[in-house]
């Protein structure tokens, strides 16, 4: 029996580690953390649950082929999945915008804002509900498709082809501003980042309204947990708290993996399932080039990574009754070098045990910077100083907005991009890979680096859009990799 090594316990490390043990492998996943999942985790604080991953998660809808693959890696295995009403709801200039779940309330709300913005309105639902038979392909990888596999793939896109074509060309900054309304401009960029390729903006209001952007219950830790027991229940070997330094390559061939404590382990085939930048840098030494990631790397206009501030507060009060996904305006206050002006927040109390008895988890978030943040961690009282001034901030302003809850809000955590950096081995401490923008091309990759045999790489950077469902599928297609390298026909 061959022996799979895999680097890293988080979804993509999760996903190899199932697949390598149905088809016959012997396989151990090497963790540094003391817990499984990567990015996909939670933490507790003064009774308090923290989810620090999944606002939505890409393939809760039965009909698709990732549902079936989250069911059979046990992620969504007998679990229930929450569906929101709403999408967002957006309250700016004395205006609010609520983007419902079903598409004809959406467009009929936004007809009734403005009716000037019809063409423009119509035209985006369309695109939107042209989404909701786009499925991300999960199979087999692309290398390994045949023509049959091909033309399949093909026929999938006929419909979304030509938006994204279309839509391809232009920022969702750009696209919105052939919108008349200030109000709706700013709802339709909420959840979604403004220099991303247009079509991102149907394509996400489509995985929502088709019910395919649920969340599942329990949350992200609770997830990853079900993927680690189905795992461990299928004879594979998690060891948790072992750093591997580097991937010992000998005459091109992965060998094994040197440890921080000087040992050894040696196998078949390496399976790298952690941060790319992280397998060439660090554990390759940065021996090996690879075109693809360099020129990602060195150009971040046209792939940009994008991480952020989590800051979570205990309240107490039961907020069921408020909105549980708002972005409201705000007397503008201070953030990094500039000036925030909006405040996004989300509760869970569809979670009851998130929160004691009688009070809530909320979460405030924003898009941050990574460089600003790594250079104010040099000086730790300031760093510290400057998260609770920020959440501060926060409380203040929630507390305009929602006087009724004054008193009542309290700072538990606030992560910042480096804090994603050092406990999950984030690059640069991004939640996402590489940005999809009218400049980016061949964000495909297929786990391969070149001059070395045996190592299949794994993970959200191989393939567009990142995030837990590519970690997911990448999981699997490294292992389905090895098994036609093995000639092995274990599974489709």
């Amino acid at each position: 029996m061959k022996k799979i090594i895999i680097i890293g316990g988080g979804i993509a490390g999760l996903s190899a580690g199932i697949f390598a043990q149905k088809a016959g492998f012997d396989s151990v996943i090497i963790e540094q953390h003391a817990i499984i999942g990567g990015e996909c985790t939670g933490w507790d604080r003064k009774g308090f649950h923290i989810d620090g991953c999944i606002h939505w998660l890409t393939g809760t809808n039965p009909e698709t082929d990732l549902y079936k693959l989250w069911v059979e890696t046990g992620a969504l295995e007998n679990t229930e999945v929450y569906q929101p009403d709403f999408f967002s709801i957006v309250e700016h200039e004395g205006q609010t915008i609520w983007l419902h779940r079903d598409l004809d309330k959406t467009k009929n709300h936004l007809l009734e804002i403005s009716p000037d913005d019809h063409e423009q309105i119509e035209e985006l639902m369309n695109y939107t509900e042209r989404f909701f038979s786009f499925q991300i392909p999960c199979r087999k990888p692309f290398d390994l498709m045949n023509i049959s596999d091909k033309i399949k793939l093909g026929m999938s896109m006929k419909s979304v082809g030509p938006v994204m074509k279309d839509l391809g060309k232009i920022t969702i900054g750009e696209y919105v501003e052939r919108f008349n309304h200030p109000v709706i401009k700013e709802a339709l960029k909420s959840g979604v980042v403004e220099t991303y390729s247009a079509y991102i903006l149907p394509f996400t209001l489509a995985t929502f309204i088709s019910g395919n952007g649920g969340r599942p219950i329990g949350g992200s830790k609770a997830m990853a947990q079900r993927m680690e027991d189905k795992y461990l229940n299928l004879g594979g070997n998690a060891e948790m708290r072992w750093e591997v330094t580097e991937i010992l390559i000998e005459e091109g061939i992965a060998k094994g993996v040197l440890l921080a404590d000087g040992s050894k382990v040696y196998g078949d085939y390496i399976v790298p399932a952690c941060d790319a930048h992280i397998t060439l840098q660090k554990l390759l030494k940065g021996k090996y080039t690879d075109k693809k990631f360099e020129e990602k790397y060195a150009n971040q206009k046209a792939y940009p990574l994008f991480s952020c501030i989590y800051a979570s507060f205990g309240v107490d009060a039961d907020l069921s009754a408020y909105p549980a996904d708002f972005a409201f305006q705000t007397i503008p206050f201070s953030f990094e070098d500039g000036r925030k002006d909006q405040i996004s927040i989300k509760h869970y109390c569809y979670e009851p045990s998130f929160a004691p008895k009688g009070k809530s988890i909320l979460i405030a978030y924003n898009h941050a910077n990574y460089d600003w943040w790594k250079e104010k961690r040099n000086n730790m009282d300031d760093y510290k100083a400057e998260k609770v001034r920020l959440a501060n901030d926060i409380i203040e302003r929630m507390e305009t907005r929602f006087p009724e809850l004054k008193g009542k809000i309290a700072l538990l955590d606030m992560a910042t991009p480096v804090t994603y950096e050092r406990y999950c081995g984030a690059y640069r401490g991004a939640w996402m890979s590489f940005g999809i923008t009218p400049e980016g091309k061949n964000l495909n990759h297929d786990g391969r680096i070149k001059g070395i045999k045996n190592l299949y790489m794994a993970g959200q950077w191989l393939m567009p859009s990142g995030g837990l469902p590519t970690a997911l599928v990448t999981g699997k297609w490294a292992i389905q990799r090895i098994c036609h390298a093995e000639k092995i026909n274990t599974f489709a």
